[in-house]
């Protein structure tokens, strides 16, 4: 090897030996998070009542990576990005990464996932596997998810195309989408794929139907002005390494949305 090669290896490696011994900068930090705690297996309080989940579990785990210390308090999705960005909260718990939120808040992945919609099981609604399937039906949506983009612009599609029109709802949370799929207000709410497994096994009045759609990378958002989002993703990605985090997702029995490296701000 010549002398050149060998010298920048070593410049290479010090680099990364100095990055790993980077003192964290959100060490002896107590991090204040929000996340909408009635997303189970994502994030969700307990029996016990002690906050839950996997995005949860990994959060606090990334957090302890860092020195820091994670408090986390129950609230809407729509809440998220205002307080991120009027910095009430360090961390947002569940957030997709698309283009738009990119360009407000910085979003660092946790899994790849996508959504498919959970119906009645005694119900009559089954879904072919395309969007044009949802023309005369209903749809429970949780306020500010990605879903909610896609729902409205195949609303439109039916519209056009004459078919019967797509009825949309949103509801301020997961469990009144569910209340209403399942009382009969609506016929279908979207879920995750990295949930729906979980979800039908413990309770078999679910079950899934139709398409997969918007599929991407999903975790957490921390706000642009923070500037933390590449120590975040370091943490992640150290629990990858260590084997921490494919332990998490082993115990929610989501091995199949793992990623294989965090990267902030994915969407493209």
């Amino acid at each position: 090897m010549n002398k050149t090669l060998t010298g920048l290896l070593l410049a290479s490696f010090s680099t990364l030996a100095a990055a790993a011994d980077a003192p964290s900068p959100l060490a002896d930090k107590t991090l204040h998070g929000i996340m909408q705690n009635d997303y189970e297996p994502i994030a969700f309080v307990d029996e016990q009542g002690h906050n839950s989940g996997y995005f949860y579990e990994l959060v606090a785990a990334a957090a302890r990576k860092l020195n820091a210390t994670l408090e986390v308090k129950n609230g809407t999705f729509d809440t998220f990005i205002p307080g991120l960005q009027s910095q009430r909260f360090d961390v947002a718990l569940g957030t997709d990464a698309t283009v738009p939120r990119q360009q407000v808040v910085d979003v660092v992945p946790l899994i790849a996932a996508g959504y498919s919609f959970i119906t009645r099981a005694s119900g009559p609604v089954t879904l072919a596997d395309s969007l044009d399937a949802l023309c005369g039906h209903s749809v429970a949506a949780l306020a500010g998810q990605s879903t909610i983009d896609a729902l409205n612009a195949q609303a439109s599609r039916c519209q056009q195309q004459g078919k019967p029109a797509l009825r949309v709802a949103i509801f301020p949370s997961r469990s009144a989408a569910w209340l209403a799929a399942k009382s009969g207000q609506a016929e279908l709410t979207p879920v995750y794929t990295g949930e729906a497994g979980w979800i039908t096994k413990k309770d078999p009045d679910w079950r899934v139907t139709g398409p997969v759609f918007d599929s991407g990378q999903s975790g957490f958002a921390v706000s642009k002005t923070s500037g933390h989002a590449q120590a975040w993703a370091g943490a992640i990605n150290a629990l990858i390494a260590d084997g921490t985090y494919l332990q998490i997702l082993s115990r929610y029995g989501v091995q199949s949305v793992a990623l294989k490296e965090s990267q902030v701000n994915p969407a493209r």
